[in-house]
Protein backbone atom coordinates (compact mmCIF):
# COMPACT_ATOMS: atom_id res chain seq x y z
CA UNK A 1 0.00 0.00 0.00
CA UNK A 2 2.77 2.69 0.73
CA UNK A 3 4.53 1.98 -2.40
CA UNK A 4 1.12 2.52 -4.25
CA UNK A 5 0.50 5.89 -2.58
CA UNK A 6 4.16 6.78 -3.43
CA UNK A 7 3.92 5.97 -6.83
CA UNK A 8 0.72 7.84 -6.90
CA UNK A 9 1.66 11.14 -5.19
CA UNK A 10 4.70 10.65 -7.71
CA UNK A 11 2.17 10.40 -10.87
CA UNK A 12 0.33 13.24 -9.43
CA UNK A 13 2.57 15.95 -9.07
CA UNK A 14 4.55 15.20 -12.79
CA UNK A 15 1.42 15.07 -14.39
CA UNK A 16 0.38 18.00 -13.11
CA UNK A 17 3.18 19.99 -14.65
CA UNK A 18 3.19 17.58 -17.89
CA UNK A 19 -0.73 19.06 -18.31
CA UNK A 20 1.02 22.45 -19.54
CA UNK A 21 2.59 20.49 -22.51
CA UNK A 22 -0.46 18.79 -22.66
CA UNK A 23 -2.22 22.46 -22.87
CA UNK A 24 0.27 23.68 -25.78
CA UNK A 25 0.40 20.51 -28.01
CA UNK A 26 -3.29 20.82 -28.27
CA UNK A 27 -3.37 24.44 -29.01
CA UNK A 28 -0.95 23.46 -32.08
CA UNK A 29 -3.22 20.66 -33.22
CA UNK A 30 -6.19 23.22 -32.66
CA UNK A 31 -8.59 22.06 -29.67
CA UNK A 32 -11.93 21.20 -30.99
CA UNK A 33 -14.92 22.61 -29.12
CA UNK A 34 -16.75 20.07 -26.56
CA UNK A 35 -18.90 17.61 -28.23
CA UNK A 36 -22.13 17.49 -26.80
CA UNK A 37 -22.54 13.76 -27.32
CA UNK A 38 -26.73 12.81 -26.87
CA UNK A 39 -27.11 10.48 -24.16
CA UNK A 40 -30.14 8.19 -24.79
CA UNK A 41 -33.62 8.31 -23.76
CA UNK A 42 -34.34 5.90 -20.71
CA UNK A 43 -36.77 3.14 -21.76
CA UNK A 44 -40.25 5.40 -21.62
CA UNK A 45 -42.24 3.12 -19.19
CA UNK A 46 -39.66 3.25 -16.63
CA UNK A 47 -38.66 7.33 -16.87
CA UNK A 48 -41.85 8.25 -17.09
CA UNK A 49 -42.66 10.93 -14.69
CA UNK A 50 -39.48 11.05 -12.96
CA UNK A 51 -38.48 13.93 -11.41
CA UNK A 52 -34.83 16.33 -11.76
CA UNK A 53 -32.82 15.42 -8.84
CA UNK A 54 -34.69 12.06 -7.54
CA UNK A 55 -33.28 10.82 -4.39
CA UNK A 56 -30.19 8.51 -4.98
CA UNK A 57 -31.72 5.80 -2.42
CA UNK A 58 -35.01 5.70 -4.64
CA UNK A 59 -34.67 2.28 -5.71
CA UNK A 60 -36.12 2.66 -8.94
CA UNK A 61 -34.57 1.03 -11.73
CA UNK A 62 -32.68 3.74 -14.52
CA UNK A 63 -31.23 2.45 -18.27
CA UNK A 64 -28.22 4.77 -19.09
CA UNK A 65 -25.73 3.93 -21.97
CA UNK A 66 -24.39 1.17 -20.35
CA UNK A 67 -27.96 -0.18 -20.57
CA UNK A 68 -28.95 -0.62 -23.82
CA UNK A 69 -31.88 -2.87 -25.08
CA UNK A 70 -30.52 -5.20 -28.11
CA UNK A 71 -33.15 -7.95 -29.31
CA UNK A 72 -34.69 -7.85 -25.95
CA UNK A 73 -31.23 -8.79 -24.42
CA UNK A 74 -30.22 -6.03 -21.74
CA UNK A 75 -26.36 -5.65 -22.44
CA UNK A 76 -24.11 -3.65 -19.97
CA UNK A 77 -20.74 -2.44 -19.47
CA UNK A 78 -18.98 -1.48 -16.46
CA UNK A 79 -19.66 1.73 -15.01
CA UNK A 80 -16.92 3.61 -13.23
CA UNK A 81 -17.79 6.32 -10.58
CA UNK A 82 -15.64 9.54 -10.50
CA UNK A 83 -15.47 12.16 -7.62
CA UNK A 84 -15.29 15.51 -8.80
CA UNK A 85 -12.75 17.39 -7.51
CA UNK A 86 -13.17 21.24 -6.56
CA UNK A 87 -12.12 23.86 -9.45
CA UNK A 88 -8.20 23.80 -8.48
CA UNK A 89 -8.18 20.42 -7.62
CA UNK A 90 -7.68 21.34 -3.91
CA UNK A 91 -10.75 19.31 -1.82
CA UNK A 92 -13.23 16.95 -3.00
CA UNK A 93 -16.10 18.80 -1.25
CA UNK A 94 -17.39 21.78 -2.87
CA UNK A 95 -18.77 24.92 -1.17
CA UNK A 96 -22.01 24.63 -3.36
CA UNK A 97 -23.46 23.37 -6.58
CA UNK A 98 -24.96 24.96 -9.78
CA UNK A 99 -25.58 22.79 -12.77
CA UNK A 100 -27.56 22.69 -16.03
CA UNK A 101 -29.39 19.82 -17.39
CA UNK A 102 -32.09 19.28 -19.71
CA UNK A 103 -32.34 22.92 -20.25
CA UNK A 104 -32.69 24.13 -16.76
CA UNK A 105 -30.48 25.53 -13.98
CA UNK A 106 -30.18 24.24 -10.44
CA UNK A 107 -28.62 25.56 -7.37
CA UNK A 108 -27.69 23.93 -4.61
CA UNK A 109 -26.41 25.51 -1.25
CA UNK A 110 -26.16 24.69 2.74
CA UNK A 111 -29.76 25.98 2.89
CA UNK A 112 -31.12 24.36 0.22
CA UNK A 113 -29.54 21.16 1.52
CA UNK A 114 -29.55 19.36 4.94
CA UNK A 115 -26.68 17.13 5.92
CA UNK A 116 -26.99 13.65 4.88
CA UNK A 117 -29.46 14.00 2.45
CA UNK A 118 -28.26 12.67 -1.39
CA UNK A 119 -29.66 13.52 -4.88
CA UNK A 120 -29.29 11.98 -8.07
CA UNK A 121 -29.47 13.77 -11.33
CA UNK A 122 -29.93 11.54 -14.67
CA UNK A 123 -30.48 13.89 -17.50
CA UNK A 124 -32.57 13.13 -20.59
CA UNK A 125 -30.02 14.42 -23.29
CA UNK A 126 -27.25 16.19 -23.26
CA UNK A 127 -25.42 15.41 -20.31
CA UNK A 128 -24.59 17.40 -17.02
CA UNK A 129 -22.97 21.36 -17.22
CA UNK A 130 -21.60 21.54 -13.66
CA UNK A 131 -21.03 25.59 -13.87
CA UNK A 132 -19.67 25.93 -10.38
CA UNK A 133 -16.74 24.10 -11.46
CA UNK A 134 -14.21 25.09 -14.13
CA UNK A 135 -11.68 22.96 -16.13
CA UNK A 136 -8.93 24.09 -19.20
CA UNK A 137 -12.57 23.71 -21.37
CA UNK A 138 -14.47 26.11 -19.63
CA UNK A 139 -17.17 24.44 -17.44
CA UNK A 140 -17.11 20.36 -17.85
CA UNK A 141 -20.65 18.34 -19.57
CA UNK A 142 -20.55 14.49 -17.71
CA UNK A 143 -22.12 12.13 -19.41
CA UNK A 144 -23.95 9.62 -17.34
CA UNK A 145 -25.67 10.81 -13.90
CA UNK A 146 -24.27 12.92 -10.99
CA UNK A 147 -24.76 11.96 -7.38
CA UNK A 148 -24.85 15.52 -5.11
CA UNK A 149 -24.51 14.36 -1.40
CA UNK A 150 -24.51 16.60 1.62
CA UNK A 151 -21.44 16.14 4.26
CA UNK A 152 -20.51 18.63 6.99
CA UNK A 153 -17.65 19.52 5.10
CA UNK A 154 -19.59 20.59 2.12
CA UNK A 155 -21.00 18.80 -1.26
CA UNK A 156 -19.56 16.06 -2.84
CA UNK A 157 -20.32 15.08 -6.53
CA UNK A 158 -19.58 11.68 -7.99
CA UNK A 159 -20.11 11.14 -11.54
CA UNK A 160 -21.07 7.53 -12.58
CA UNK A 161 -20.78 6.64 -16.51
CA UNK A 162 -19.52 3.42 -18.72
CA UNK A 163 -15.91 3.17 -18.59
CA UNK A 164 -15.67 3.65 -22.23
CA UNK A 165 -16.88 6.80 -22.01
CA UNK A 166 -14.81 8.09 -19.15
CA UNK A 167 -12.07 7.04 -21.23
CA UNK A 168 -12.90 9.52 -23.79
CA UNK A 169 -12.37 12.06 -21.62
CA UNK A 170 -9.50 10.25 -20.02
CA UNK A 171 -6.90 10.03 -23.27
CA UNK A 172 -7.27 13.71 -24.79
CA UNK A 173 -6.46 15.01 -20.55
CA UNK A 174 -3.43 12.74 -20.67
CA UNK A 175 -1.72 12.68 -23.50
CA UNK A 176 -2.69 15.24 -26.34
CA UNK A 177 -4.73 14.36 -29.44
CA UNK A 178 -2.52 15.31 -32.25
CA UNK A 179 -0.20 12.10 -31.50
CA UNK A 180 -0.22 9.07 -33.96
CA UNK A 181 -3.11 6.88 -33.51
CA UNK A 182 -1.24 3.96 -32.70
CA UNK A 183 0.24 5.61 -29.45
CA UNK A 184 -3.38 7.43 -28.66
CA UNK A 185 -4.35 3.52 -28.71
CA UNK A 186 -1.24 2.56 -26.54
CA UNK A 187 -2.48 5.28 -23.97
CA UNK A 188 -6.02 4.36 -24.03
CA UNK A 189 -5.16 0.78 -22.65
CA UNK A 190 -2.94 2.00 -19.97
CA UNK A 191 -5.47 4.59 -18.76
CA UNK A 192 -8.20 1.69 -19.18
CA UNK A 193 -5.95 -0.78 -17.31
CA UNK A 194 -5.20 1.83 -14.34
CA UNK A 195 -9.01 2.62 -14.33
CA UNK A 196 -9.77 -0.91 -14.24
CA UNK A 197 -7.36 -1.86 -10.90
CA UNK A 198 -8.81 1.44 -9.17
CA UNK A 199 -12.19 0.27 -9.32
CA UNK A 200 -11.22 -3.25 -7.96
CA UNK A 201 -8.96 -1.85 -5.64
CA UNK A 202 -12.13 0.81 -4.12
CA UNK A 203 -9.76 3.20 -2.03
CA UNK A 204 -12.34 6.12 -2.11
CA UNK A 205 -15.25 3.57 -1.01
CA UNK A 206 -15.91 6.21 1.76
CA UNK A 207 -16.97 8.69 -1.14
CA UNK A 208 -18.91 6.35 -3.16
CA UNK A 209 -16.25 6.49 -6.12
CA UNK A 210 -13.55 4.62 -7.56
CA UNK A 211 -11.30 7.22 -8.77
CA UNK A 212 -11.11 10.98 -8.83
CA UNK A 213 -10.61 13.06 -11.69
CA UNK A 214 -7.25 14.66 -10.47
CA UNK A 215 -3.57 13.67 -11.03
CA UNK A 216 -3.80 11.87 -7.90
CA UNK A 217 -5.63 9.20 -10.07
CA UNK A 218 -6.16 10.45 -13.90
CA UNK A 219 -7.11 13.56 -15.12
CA UNK A 220 -10.73 13.24 -16.87
CA UNK A 221 -13.01 16.07 -18.17
CA UNK A 222 -10.25 18.59 -18.27
CA UNK A 223 -10.08 18.85 -22.16
CA UNK A 224 -13.04 17.26 -23.46
CA UNK A 225 -13.22 14.28 -25.77
CA UNK A 226 -11.38 14.83 -29.06
CA UNK A 227 -12.01 13.10 -32.17
CA UNK A 228 -8.44 11.26 -32.70
CA UNK A 229 -8.72 10.41 -28.90
CA UNK A 230 -12.64 8.57 -28.75
CA UNK A 231 -11.10 6.83 -32.17
CA UNK A 232 -8.26 5.37 -30.09
CA UNK A 233 -10.72 4.46 -27.42
CA UNK A 234 -13.21 2.79 -29.63
CA UNK A 235 -10.35 0.78 -31.47
CA UNK A 236 -9.36 -0.85 -27.74
CA UNK A 237 -12.53 -1.34 -26.68
CA UNK A 238 -11.74 -3.16 -23.48
CA UNK A 239 -8.39 -4.47 -23.75
CA UNK A 240 -6.35 -4.14 -21.09
CA UNK A 241 -2.72 -4.80 -20.22
CA UNK A 242 -2.32 -8.07 -18.11
CA UNK A 243 0.01 -10.76 -16.64
CA UNK A 244 -1.27 -14.22 -16.05
CA UNK A 245 -4.58 -13.23 -16.52
CA UNK A 246 -4.21 -10.10 -13.80
CA UNK A 247 -4.31 -6.44 -14.64
CA UNK A 248 -0.70 -4.74 -14.36
CA UNK A 249 -0.11 -1.67 -12.87
CA UNK A 250 0.29 0.32 -16.50
CA UNK A 251 2.89 3.45 -15.74
CA UNK A 252 3.22 5.84 -17.85
CA UNK A 253 5.13 9.53 -18.45
CA UNK A 254 6.24 11.78 -20.38
CA UNK A 255 9.72 11.49 -21.44
CA UNK A 256 12.41 9.33 -20.93
CA UNK A 257 16.17 10.41 -20.35
CA UNK A 258 17.17 7.46 -22.45
CA UNK A 259 16.55 4.95 -20.47
CA UNK A 260 13.10 3.89 -18.19
CA UNK A 261 12.98 2.50 -15.17
CA UNK A 262 11.09 0.27 -12.59
CA UNK A 263 9.40 0.67 -8.91
CA UNK A 264 12.76 0.06 -7.56
CA UNK A 265 13.19 3.79 -7.85
CA UNK A 266 9.83 4.27 -5.14
CA UNK A 267 11.39 1.30 -2.79
CA UNK A 268 10.98 -1.83 -3.86
CA UNK A 269 13.08 -4.51 -3.30
CA UNK A 270 12.97 -5.50 -6.59
CA UNK A 271 11.46 -4.68 -9.56
CA UNK A 272 7.81 -5.87 -10.38
CA UNK A 273 7.13 -8.89 -12.73
CA UNK A 274 6.18 -6.73 -15.64
CA UNK A 275 8.59 -3.94 -15.38
CA UNK A 276 11.42 -3.58 -17.03
CA UNK A 277 14.47 -1.29 -17.91
CA UNK A 278 14.79 -0.54 -21.20
CA UNK A 279 16.88 1.98 -23.41
CA UNK A 280 14.92 4.47 -25.08
CA UNK A 281 15.98 6.37 -27.52
CA UNK A 282 12.52 6.69 -29.57
CA UNK A 283 12.17 10.48 -27.28
CA UNK A 284 15.81 11.58 -27.42
CA UNK A 285 14.99 15.07 -29.82
CA UNK A 286 12.59 15.82 -27.50
CA UNK A 287 12.63 19.02 -25.47
CA UNK A 288 12.29 17.60 -22.14
CA UNK A 289 15.23 14.73 -22.65
CA UNK A 290 18.16 17.01 -22.03
CA UNK A 291 17.43 19.99 -19.48
CA UNK A 292 19.47 22.55 -17.04
CA UNK A 293 18.34 24.36 -13.78
CA UNK A 294 19.90 26.07 -11.33
CA UNK A 295 18.59 26.53 -7.84
CA UNK A 296 19.45 29.31 -4.91
CA UNK A 297 21.49 27.94 -1.96
CA UNK A 298 19.18 29.64 -0.19
CA UNK A 299 16.40 27.83 -1.39
CA UNK A 300 17.49 24.38 -0.38
CA UNK A 301 18.79 25.51 3.03
CA UNK A 302 15.31 26.65 3.83
CA UNK A 303 13.88 23.36 3.07
CA UNK A 304 16.88 21.43 4.97
CA UNK A 305 15.21 23.62 7.66
CA UNK A 306 11.86 22.86 7.58
CA UNK A 307 12.31 19.15 7.49
CA UNK A 308 14.77 19.08 10.78
CA UNK A 309 12.41 21.16 12.50
CA UNK A 310 15.10 23.82 13.03
CA UNK A 311 17.98 26.24 11.18
CA UNK A 312 21.47 25.85 10.70
CA UNK A 313 23.55 26.81 7.60
CA UNK A 314 23.71 24.33 5.06
CA UNK A 315 27.07 22.61 4.25
CA UNK A 316 26.00 20.26 1.20
CA UNK A 317 24.04 18.52 -1.42
CA UNK A 318 25.07 15.46 -3.26
CA UNK A 319 23.81 12.31 -4.41
CA UNK A 320 24.85 8.91 -2.79
CA UNK A 321 23.26 6.56 -4.70
CA UNK A 322 22.08 5.68 -8.41
CA UNK A 323 19.74 2.85 -9.63
CA UNK A 324 20.90 0.97 -12.28
CA UNK A 325 19.14 3.26 -15.07
CA UNK A 326 20.74 6.19 -13.86
CA UNK A 327 17.95 7.48 -11.62
CA UNK A 328 18.94 8.96 -8.69
CA UNK A 329 17.50 6.72 -5.27
CA UNK A 330 19.91 8.50 -2.68
CA UNK A 331 20.81 11.79 -1.78
CA UNK A 332 22.46 13.09 1.27
CA UNK A 333 21.49 16.65 3.13
CA UNK A 334 24.23 18.21 5.57
CA UNK A 335 23.56 21.52 7.89
CA UNK A 336 24.75 22.79 10.72
CA UNK A 337 21.46 21.45 12.37
CA UNK A 338 21.66 18.05 11.30
CA UNK A 339 21.78 15.94 7.97
CA UNK A 340 19.51 13.55 6.71
CA UNK A 341 19.18 10.92 3.66
CA UNK A 342 16.69 11.40 0.68
CA UNK A 343 15.82 7.61 -0.56
CA UNK A 344 12.89 7.65 -3.00
CA UNK A 345 12.16 9.10 -6.22
CA UNK A 346 9.36 11.43 -5.08
CA UNK A 347 11.38 12.98 -2.04
CA UNK A 348 14.29 13.43 -3.91
CA UNK A 349 12.78 15.93 -6.92
CA UNK A 350 10.41 17.35 -4.13
CA UNK A 351 13.33 18.68 -2.10
CA UNK A 352 15.16 19.61 -5.45
CA UNK A 353 12.10 21.50 -6.42
CA UNK A 354 12.73 24.55 -8.97
CA UNK A 355 9.93 25.91 -8.58
CA UNK A 356 10.40 30.17 -9.39
CA UNK A 357 13.81 29.08 -11.43
CA UNK A 358 13.94 28.93 -15.09
CA UNK A 359 14.71 25.66 -16.61
CA UNK A 360 16.33 25.43 -20.34
CA UNK A 361 15.04 22.62 -22.47
CA UNK A 362 17.56 20.99 -24.78
CA UNK A 363 15.89 22.77 -27.63
CA UNK A 364 16.59 26.15 -25.90
CA UNK A 365 13.14 27.27 -24.71
CA UNK A 366 13.14 28.23 -21.26
CA UNK A 367 9.93 26.86 -18.63
CA UNK A 368 8.64 27.92 -15.19
CA UNK A 369 10.37 25.44 -12.72
CA UNK A 370 7.23 23.69 -10.80
CA UNK A 371 6.79 22.01 -7.40
CA UNK A 372 9.06 19.14 -8.51
CA UNK A 373 12.54 18.64 -10.71
CA UNK A 374 11.25 17.37 -13.74
CA UNK A 375 13.09 13.73 -13.44
CA UNK A 376 15.48 12.06 -10.86
CA UNK A 377 17.84 11.54 -14.07
CA UNK A 378 20.48 14.15 -13.08
CA UNK A 379 24.08 14.95 -12.28
CA UNK A 380 24.63 17.54 -9.92
CA UNK A 381 27.14 20.70 -9.27
CA UNK A 382 27.43 22.42 -6.20
CA UNK A 383 28.57 25.57 -4.97
CA UNK A 384 28.22 25.81 -1.51
CA UNK A 385 26.78 29.35 -0.16
CA UNK A 386 25.45 30.10 -3.86
CA UNK A 387 23.45 27.77 -5.91
CA UNK A 388 23.20 23.93 -7.36
CA UNK A 389 23.20 23.48 -10.96
CA UNK A 390 21.50 20.53 -12.08
CA UNK A 391 21.94 18.98 -15.37
CA UNK A 392 19.01 16.20 -16.45
CA UNK A 393 17.24 14.13 -18.56
CA UNK A 394 13.59 12.85 -19.15
CA UNK A 395 10.11 14.28 -17.42
CA UNK A 396 8.50 12.41 -15.19
CA UNK A 397 9.54 9.47 -13.22
CA UNK A 398 10.54 7.29 -15.95
CA UNK A 399 8.79 4.32 -15.22
CA UNK A 400 6.21 1.89 -17.64
CA UNK A 401 5.81 3.54 -21.06
CA UNK A 402 7.50 7.11 -22.12
CA UNK A 403 4.60 8.81 -24.02
CA UNK A 404 6.71 10.78 -26.18
CA UNK A 405 8.64 7.62 -26.76
CA UNK A 406 5.54 6.22 -28.11
CA UNK A 407 4.31 8.92 -30.04
CA UNK A 408 7.86 8.53 -32.15
CA UNK A 409 7.33 4.54 -32.19
CA UNK A 410 4.16 5.04 -33.79
CA UNK A 411 5.71 7.60 -36.26
CA UNK A 412 7.73 5.18 -37.35
CA UNK A 413 5.21 1.99 -37.69
CA UNK A 414 4.92 0.49 -34.30
CA UNK A 415 2.03 -1.00 -33.30
CA UNK A 416 0.33 -0.15 -30.37
CA UNK A 417 0.24 -3.83 -29.26
CA UNK A 418 4.18 -3.80 -29.95
CA UNK A 419 4.90 -0.26 -27.81
CA UNK A 420 3.53 -1.87 -25.30
CA UNK A 421 5.40 -4.97 -25.46
CA UNK A 422 8.48 -2.81 -25.55
CA UNK A 423 8.11 -1.06 -22.52
CA UNK A 424 5.97 -3.68 -20.30
CA UNK A 425 7.69 -7.54 -19.64
CA UNK A 426 5.92 -10.51 -20.23
CA UNK A 427 2.13 -9.03 -20.49
CA UNK A 428 -0.75 -9.44 -23.04
CA UNK A 429 -3.67 -7.59 -24.04
CA UNK A 430 -6.75 -9.05 -23.22
CA UNK A 431 -10.37 -7.81 -23.01
CA UNK A 432 -12.69 -7.25 -20.02
CA UNK A 433 -16.08 -9.03 -20.56
CA UNK A 434 -17.89 -5.82 -22.31
CA UNK A 435 -20.93 -6.81 -25.02
CA UNK A 436 -22.59 -3.60 -25.09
Amino acid sequence: MVLINSAMETRRAQKEEYLKLAEREAEETGIQEAKKREIQEADAEKTAGQEEGEPADSGKEEEGAAGKEADGEKKEEPMIRVLLMDTGYTSCFHPFVSLVFDGQERSYSPDSMETGEDLKITPREGGVQITSIQRQSGSPVYEGSIEISRREEGFLLVNELPLETYLEAVVPSEMPSGYEMEALKAQAVCARTYAWKQMQERKLEEYGADVDDSVNYQVYQNISPQETTTQAVEETRGKILCQNGEPVEAYYFSTSAGVTSTNVIWGADEPASYLKSVPCSFDAQEPWSWWQVEIPWENLEKRAADRLGKEGRLLGVAVTRKEESGAVTGLEVVSEAGSFLLEEEYAIREFLSPQGCVITEKDGTSAEGGTLLPSSYFEIEAAPGTSVVLTGGGYGHGVGMSQNGANQMAARGYTCEEILDYFFKDVEIRTLPLTG
